[in-house]
């Protein structure tokens, strides 16, 4: 059978030629881009990703390095490595915002073997003094965990240890429970403090004048920066109560001054009002208090002297202002 051959118009032919042509000229601009190359590029391609762990041997090492002991039965896994606040989110991203806004200094680590195929990373954290020290063990708390004698401010998990001395944070964590590794952390800690400088001026927790009735003594913090979320009020301690008549987190923060212990007190009632406080007519309360609620949540703020005090979202106006009251009595208490 044979086949009846299609006539091509002009006007195919002209579509056709200059599809060629087009494909033609596609072809010769590539040659010519592959022949011009940017070498930069292939630099890019080189750069290490940022935050990636890099080798050790490339990070300066800091004064805290040398405090870093080697334990017998503690194998080194690799060299120390040290931090700064320009690149402390590369060792703990997602954190480092608690330690940066408490004082910061420096921080240096290393990973150490147990038997068992144990893995252990200790930290050590310079925050400049013994508050700072405070407020990151504080805020880095594990609810329940129980307090131990190594230090004034000491706790431990089954897998790890937590502890400051004067204004260094130390963390000793194991990547598992096993037996026997309480002793072996706590070994590693001993010798850690016999290298850490003796300082005066211990962390504060054991001074803080809160009533000891119905505090959680775990739950002691200090916090660094934008308390309660008002910005500007920093350096806040407070503490959380189970009281007969609900539950409420008592507060308070020294200042230089009594003037300026007022000033944050009206910072933080000028915030209060902002997020739809109300004032409460409370005539039990003392003179100079100041009594708010916002769906049964209650605050009361005074000054006591160079302090500026109070009650945080109490449950109920009774605990509340039997807090405040039982609060008031131990900041007169101070010298």
């Amino acid at each position: 059978m044979a086949w009846a051959k299609t006539k091509v118009g002009p006007t195919q032919r002209v579509v056709s030629f200059g599809v060629l042509a087009l494909l033609g000229l596609i072809a010769v601009w590539l040659l010519v881009q592959q022949s011009r190359f940017n070498p930069a590029v292939d630099v890019a391609l080189r750069v290490p990703i940022q935050g990636r762990p890099q080798a050790a041997s490339g990070s300066v090492l800091k004064a805290t390095a040398a405090l870093l002991p080697e334990v017998e039965g503690f194998t080194p896994l690799t060299p120390p490595e040290s931090f700064g606040p320009e690149n402390l989110s590369d060792k703990i991203d997602g954190k480092a915002e608690l330690y940066l806004s408490a004082g910061f200094k420096e921080m240096s680590c290393r990973s150490f073997g147990l038997a068992g195929n144990t893995r252990v990373e200790t930290f050590l954290y310079d925050m400049g003094a013994p508050p700072h020290a405070f407020a990151v063990f504080s805020g880095q708390r594990r609810p329940g965990a129980a307090n131990i004698l190594l230090t004034a401010n000491a706790y431990a998990t089954a897998n790890a240890l937590f502890f400051t001395r004067g204004r260094f944070y130390a963390e000793i964590v194991a990547d598992k429970a096993a037996a026997g590794l309480q002793n072996s952390l706590e070994a590693y800690a001993t010798a850690l403090l016999a290298k850490i400088p003796a300082a005066a001026g211990e962390a504060p927790a054991l001074a803080v004048p809160f009533p000891k009735e119905g505090l959680a003594p775990d739950t002691v913090r200090l916090c660094s920066a934008n308390s309660f979320g008002c910005e500007g009020l920093d350096n806040i301690y407070t503490g959380e109560y189970t009281l007969k008549n609900g539950k409420a987190t008592a507060f308070f923060a020294p200042r230089e001054t009594p003037a300026a212990a007022q000033v944050d007190a009206r910072r933080y009632l000028d915030f209060l009002a902002a997020n739809g406080y109300q004032k409460v007519q409370a005539p039990e309360a003392p003179a100079e208090t100041q009594v708010l609620v916002l769906d049964n949540s209650f605050e009361i703020v005074f000054v006591q002297a160079r302090t500026m005090a109070g009650v945080h979202d109490a449950t109920s106006l009774a605990a509340a202002l039997e807090l405040a009251g039982k609060l008031r009595l131990k900041l007169q208490e101070k010298p």
